[in-house]
């Protein structure tokens, strides 16, 4: 919906608002209607781009401040359920001043306090609560991380941003170095994984958390742990989506849906039609093995949803990439940014939110690593001498049945899973390439505190796992990619109730005869009349070793092959030039790691040089 930026000083005044107000005006594209700032002129300072969703008018801007003065919001995202939020205030307000979710969420947090306030309200969101008489201020990020907060803290005080490049190249954070082990992490999993950042005093803060900043004191809060819900959501899949959709359908502004032909955007985008006639909007692919525009048409006719199509092909990849490193502050691997920026900007010609059907996979083991992990948890029940041989067999019954290495050196089960969360080659690559041996990052660190019981319970953490480690990339993707057109996206599929709708589903009902996510695959073709919500999806992607092997190999292997020399002291030079050397000349499809390699000294070259 928007951007936030601001700075709170421990003791001394801000000083540095020429420097915030230029923030400001980059990241206009997050919010192109409007830009102001709110500062105590003392030690606290905020801005606020906005993209007006809900109540156009100038009376629902931000920062917005409370009717006695006390309190100051920038909040970014949406709440769904601001009737029942009102109700909740009854004993306190009854009269607002505009109608927008953000008056309606403010005081809630106000009259209820930011527990009970995070418990009820269903949304996305990233906010900066200031409390002028505490001199408190609490940053904190939606249950599931739609929206996002960097932070960075130092001995003079906190500044906060939608954009991790605000936090970088200020003046408290400009002069700090690499921390390896994150860049580790992220050339491991394609994206950089909250909880730690890049650059030293810097974080990228947790979903379902919340930072409490008083007095110099930072203290980082979890207030909501995906399978842990207070309650199950003991409903059918097909009744719960529908509200969940409904109630995302709030807006003053045009609304229509993403369909790329899967089975997750296909069912939001029929239920939003249920309701009203939404465009839908699909981007295909000049590739036929990776091409799913004929099955999104396909769906679209069946169920008379409107219907926009738009192509992606090679020529447009200089385009793109200049796109995507201007959209991503912080380094970011997932080459699916390329269409996502794409269907972005061809979507905001006819509207300016779009619901999506990611969180889908993660939260109904979707995957195909889920059912191959299914098969292998036995033998991790026991001894790695009993691993060993059962692997071995495994292998001489069948070369194509498991990846040996991935497994030999792995001490458990939650380490090999961990390993398949890794982007193409990096699990080889990765050690070879940098002197830093790296700790776990934060989420998986968490999760291995849930303890190490089999079977049934190994497949709850292994969901964990991609609810807190998978789907922030995916998020992380479509945010950067849709606000850099000023686009808003909206997940149905990460309601809160949907989040506890999955509580009640076991993996069995998802998992069948070697397929997954079963349960929303059997409501899609029982709509469709056919069995089309079976087939394999082809994937959002495009054919990135083709395109970089043929369009951009001298441009990719120059630049890596020169990084700059704070890049270069982390990487063992003789190994870079063996992985380019292994990738174009085609020995090996490790396509993804180098661009995540192009990706992150292209981020260097543009945000910290």
């Amino acid at each position: 919906m928007c951007g936030i930026i601001g700075q709170y000083n421990f003791k001394d005044k801000v000083k540095d608002q020429d420097f915030l107000y230029k923030c400001l005006q980059k990241m206009k594209y997050r919010g192109p209607d409007e830009q102001k700032t709110w500062s105590n002129d003392d030690h606290y300072f905020a801005g606020f781009a906005r993209l007006a969703i809900r109540d156009m008018s100038a009376n629902a801007g931000q920062p917005m401040l409370s009717k006695d003065g006390k309190f100051c919001i920038c909040f970014n995202g949406e709440i769904y359920n601001t009737s029942y939020c009102k109700g909740l205030l009854k004993p306190f307000i009854t009269e607002f001043h505009t109608t927008s979710d953000t008056e309606v969420f403010f005081y809630v947090l106000i009259h209820l306090g930011i527990e009970k306030t995070l418990e009820v309200v269903d949304g996305i969101f990233a906010f900066a609560f200031y409390d002028k008489t505490n001199n408190t201020l609490i940053l904190a990020r939606d249950k599931t991380g739609v929206k996002p907060l960097y932070y960075g803290v130092c001995s003079s005080g906190v500044v906060f941003s939608s954009e991790y490049a605000h936090i970088i190249n200020h003046p408290f954070f400009k002069e700090k170095g690499y921390d390896a082990s994150a860049i580790y992490h992220y050339l491991f999993l394609g994206y950089m994984p909250e909880g730690n950042a890049i650059i030293h005093g810097t974080y990228f803060l947790p979903h379902g958390h919340y930072l409490i900043l008083k007095k110099g004191q930072p203290d980082l809060k979890q207030y909501y742990e995906f399978g842990k819900d207070h309650e199950f959501k003991d409903s059918p899949f097909d009744e719960v989506l529908e509200h969940s959709v409904v109630s995302q359908l709030v807006s003053d502004v045009p609304i229509g849906t993403f369909m790329s032909g899967g089975v997750d955007s296909t069912l939001v985008s029929y239920f939003a039609n249920k309701h009203q006639h939404f465009k839908a909007f699909t981007l295909g692919i000049l590739d036929s093995k990776m091409d799913e525009s004929d099955a999104a048409r396909s769906y679209a006719e069946k169920f008379h949803i409107p219907h926009c199509v738009t192509m992606m092909d090679a020529e447009e990849l200089d385009k793109l990439i200049e796109e995507h490193i201007s959209a991503f502050s912080e380094p970011f691997a997932d080459y699916s940014s390329l269409p996502a920026l794409k269907l972005s900007e061809f979507s905001k010609k006819y509207i300016t939110v779009a619901l999506s059907g990611d969180g889908g996979d993660e939260l109904f083991w979707g995957y195909n690593r889920n059912i191959r992990a299914l098969n292998l948890i036995r033998i991790y029940q026991k001894n790695k001498l009993y691993r060993k041989a059962s692997l071995i067999g495994s292998k001489l019954r069948n070369k194509q049945s498991v990846e040996i290495k991935r497994h030999w050196h792995a001490n458990d089960f939650q380490d090999y899973y961990y390993s398949t969360l890794g982007i193409t080659g990096a699990h080889k690559w990765l050690p070879l390439l940098m002197r830093e041996k790296p700790g776990k990052p934060f989420f998986f660190r968490k999760q291995l505190e849930q303890g190490d019981d089999f079977s049934h319970n190994m497949m709850q953490w292994m969901r964990n796992l991609e609810m807190d480690l998978h789907l922030p990339r995916i998020l992380l993707k479509m945010d950067r990619a849709s606000m850099y057109h000023s686009l808003e996206v909206r997940v149905p599929f990460l309601s809160n109730a949907m989040l506890q709708y999955s509580r009640s589903i076991d993996y069995q009902e998802c998992i069948q005869n070697g397929v997954g996510k079963v349960n929303i695959k059997k409501s899609l073709a029982e709509k469709a009349g056919n069995h089309a919500a079976f087939e394999p999806k082809k994937g959002f992607g495009i054919p990135l070793d083709i395109w970089m092997r043929n369009n951009q190999s001298l441009k990719i292997r120059e630049t890596i092959s020169n990084m700059p020399e704070r890049l270069q002291n982390m990487f063992n030079k003789k190994m870079v030039d063996k992985l380019l050397d292994a990738y174009f000349k085609d020995k090996e499809d490790i396509g993804w790691f180098i661009w995540a390699l192009y990706m992150l000294v292209r981020w260097n070259q543009t945000y910290k040089c």
